[in-house]
């Protein structure tokens, strides 16, 4: 069975569907407006993503992370909220992430409050320095809206080389490639 899921990660289906026919089959899973997936986030994602993102499997995922880019994990919580006494996230289990990853908890859900959207803004722009060319990989885990949405978000902010990383942590264990642990980045609540 393990072997099959490796093979199912190296070679995703061929009838994967698009993100237009995902939209299409349930329209009341999107926002109209921005298109991003606004519920059940763990489920089928696309084989696509709208431009200027582009996505990529875990080989040019570790091409583009040797190159210099930044890598940052968006997995949820797991009580899907911050501490407001001191902007910490409760962790029940060590997070394994692609070496050097940022995790910015919750910033791939399909709306954002107007403090996860300024700490998900603050985060990418001290990250970047200011570049909004540098490239970005945004992943999760398989089956995982929450990448596909912040991929999308950052690219809404501008930022011109998106790349998205659909079967995340999954995807990179499949090909034997190490993860590390990670601890979420604080909200700031000053």
């Amino acid at each position: 069975m393990i072997a099959f899921a490796a093979l199912v990660a190296l070679y995703p289906l061929a009838n994967a569907a698009t993100f237009s026919e995902l939209q299409a089959a349930h329209p009341d899973l999107f926002d109209a407006d921005t298109g991003f997936r606004i519920a059940e986030q763990r489920a089928e994602t696309p084989e696509d993503i709208p431009p200027p993102s582009v996505p990529v499997d875990a080989n040019k995922a570790q091409q583009i992370l040797e190159s210099g880019a930044l890598a940052i994990d968006v997995l949820g919580a797991a009580e899907q909220r911050y501490d407001e006494l001191d902007g910490s996230w409760p962790v029940n289990t060590p997070r394994l992430s692609l070496p050097g990853a940022t995790w910015l908890p919750e910033v791939g859900r399909g709306s954002l409050t107007d403090i996860m959207q300024h700490y998900f803004e603050d985060n990418l722009q001290e990250l970047t320095d200011g570049d909004k060319a540098r490239q970005l990989l945004f992943f999760c885990v398989d089956n995982c809206w929450m990448s596909w949405n912040a991929a999308q978000r950052a690219a809404s902010m501008g930022y011109s080389e998106v790349y998205w990383f659909r079967e995340g942590t999954d995807g990179w264990t499949a090909l034997d490639l190490p993860l590390e642990p990670v601890d979420p980045v604080p909200v700031n609540v000053d």
